[in-house]
Order: structure tokens, then sequence, then C-alpha cells
């Protein structure tokens, strides 16, 4: 799988997704420019954004990604409340949660972008 990853601060949470992905062959990438999303397909990618990084711009960070590609689009923040995630969720992101929760449960959620990937691809 191919993970692709906004995050400009937080080399603590970085460092551990690395591992995670080395130690599943995952393909992970960190990019700062939205524009470069023209050249990925959309095949067995997920796409995480930092809401520390980019907090102040979400409505139109989101719509810039859903403009250039139809990944799946994860906000990972330090903590998460219920209005908080409603409101992200609402706004476009399709998956919201705490950065621990991700990388306590990031394979499960790759199983489900996998299977959602097939699904799509049969319609």
């Amino acid at each position: 799988m191919k993970i692709i990853v906004f995050s400009e601060s937080d080399y603590n949470f970085s460092a551990k997704l690395a591992k995670i992905c080395d130690l599943e062959s995952d393909e992970l990438l960190f990019l700062n420019k939205f524009d470069s999303l023209d050249s990925f397909d959309n095949k067995n990618t997920l796409l995480i954004v930092d809401f520390n990084d980019y907090k102040n711009h979400l409505d139109l960070i989101i719509n810039l990604i859903k403009s250039k590609t139809n990944f799946p689009v994860c906000l990972l923040a330090d903590k998460i409340d219920s209005k908080f995630q409603k409101k992200s969720t609402s706004i476009g992101f399709d998956i919201v949660m705490a950065k621990s929760i991700f990388l306590m449960n990031i394979k499960t959620i790759k199983n489900q972008v996998i299977n959602n990937s097939k699904y799509n691809q049969k319609q």
C-alpha cells in the first residue's frame, strides 16, 4: 500500500509511522505540495494530513485534494472530540482520528482502504 503524508512538524509520529510501514513493506511518501498528487494513481493509496500543520486551512486543503484525486483522506490530530470529528468529516475528510489510535489500528485501516478500492473498481 502507498501512504502519502503531509506532516511538517511531528517528527515523533513520522518516525513511528515509518517504522510500521517498513515492517509492513508499505511505500511511505512525505510530501509538502498538494499539487504533486496529480502524479499518483488512485490504487491502494491513503493520504494523511496532519491537523497541527494545516488547521487554519482545512476547507482549502480538502477542496484542493479532492480536485486532484479521490484518495481516501485521513485527518490526524493529537486529540479528537466528537464535535471536531463531525466538522472534519462534514467538510470532506474520510477518516478523522487521533494519531495514537491511527498507529494502533493501521493494519485494519489499510485493509478497509484496500477493500474499498477493490469494491470501487468493480463498479
